[in-house]
């Protein structure tokens, strides 16, 4: 079957939801907690924003980041206290790593509603889609999990930037991954999952 795989625009859109937690990290570093959770909860909006202007949905992802930000910037500033913000990574990746896992038991693999955005809506129904979102979806959860144990293992800045070297490699690992299992070179469409 000869299905075309990927829209004209960037396949890098699909990773949109991670930016203003990659934005955040630098500013929380600094221990400038308030501008951190504002612009937190300024990036999920305009993540959020994006993705709707352009009809794509909201994902669980954005939702996730955006109610995360929004608890956030309560405790902060209603609560008076920074715990969430002193245990923002080893919360945000398993609530990240639980979305992973609880999509391949219930068999819609949770990197699949960000590739339908890079994806032309023909090649959703090809079996190949889901096989390389199955497979995607692991190596986030690998990296989420990998995250945490991380953040929770290591102290100082690596212990934040480390992780995000990890989900760089897992965007990165994804990517390639996908393109693969769509040229046929990880076999055709079949991933048990």
């Amino acid at each position: 079957m000869s299905v075309p795989e990927f829209r004209p625009s960037s396949p890098w859109l699909a990773f949109t939801g991670l930016l203003p937690v990659v934005i955040m990290v630098p500013i929380l570093l600094v221990h400038a907690y308030a501008l951190g959770v504002v612009v937190a909860a300024a990036g999920c909006l305009a993540v959020v924003g994006y993705h709707l202007a352009r009809g794509q949905g909201i994902t669980s992802l954005d939702l996730l980041a955006l109610v995360f930000a929004t608890v956030n910037l309560c405790v902060y500033f209603f609560a008076h206290s920074t715990w969430l913000i002193e245990h923002v990574a080893v919360v945000f990746y398993t609530l990240l790593a639980a979305q992973c896992l609880v999509s391949l038991i219930r068999g819609d693999p949770w990197t699949a509603q960000f590739t339908r955005r890079v994806v032309t809506p023909e090649f959703v129904t090809d079996p190949r889609f889901r096989a390389m979102n199955v497979r995607a979806t692991v190596v986030w959860a690998v990296a989420f999990v990998a995250c945490d144990v991380l953040s929770l293992a290591l102290h100082g800045a690596v212990s934040i930037w480390l992780p995000l070297v990890v989900m760089l490699v897992a965007a990165v690992a994804s990517r390639v991954m996908g393109r693969r299992v769509v040229s046929g070179g990880a076999g055709r469409g079949t991933v048990a999952g």
